[in-house]
C-alpha cells in the first residue's frame, strides 16, 4: 500500500443559478451550506455538506458563461432515502418529477433532476 493515503474532499457542478441550486439540495435532501467565495477565475463557488457524511458538493456558477450543455445519462448523484414513498409524497406536488412515473424500479429507486437537469437517483436505503 501506498504512503498516500487520499481522502475524497468535494466534487464541482456547474450550475445556472447559485441560489436556485442551493435551495434545492438544502430544502430537498437537507444540506447545510457551510461556505461561499469567488474562485480565482471569478466564478461564485458554494459548498454543501449534508450531515454524516464528510464529502462536500461544490456548486459552480460560471457569471460570464451562464449556459452549458451536457450529455444524458452521464453524470449523477445517488442518495439513499428511507422512505421513497414519502420522499415522493413530499416533493411532487412542488413540481419535481419522478421516474418512472408508475413507481420505483424492482421497489428499490426513482430518479429526479436538479434544477439544471442533473440525474438524482434516489435508493431506498
Amino acid at each position: 500500500m501506498s504512503d498516500f493515503q487520499p481522502k475524497f474532499l468535494h466534487c464541482r457542478v456547474r450550475v445556472r443559478n447559485l441560489n436556485i441550486s442551493v435551495k434545492f439540495y438544502t430544502e430537498v435532501f437537507g444540506f447545510k451550506k457551510v461556505g461561499e467565495h469567488a474562485s480565482p477565475a471569478g466564478n461564485q463557488l458554494a459548498f454543501l455538506e449534508l450531515p454524516g457524511n464528510n464529502t462536500l458538493i461544490e456548486l459552480c456558477y460560471q457569471p460570464n458563461s451562464p449556459d452549458f450543455t451536457f450529455p444524458e445519462d452521464i453524470f449523477h448523484f445517488a442518495f439513499s432515502m428511507p422512505d421513497l414513498e414519502a420522499f415522493r409524497k413530499r416533493w411532487e406536488p412542488e413540481g419535481i418529477e419522478f421516474w418512472p412515473a408508475d413507481g420505483p424500479v424492482n421497489g428499490s429507486f426513482y430518479f429526479i433532476n436538479d434544477p439544471d437537469g442533473y440525474e438524482i437517483e434516489v435508493l431506498k436505503g
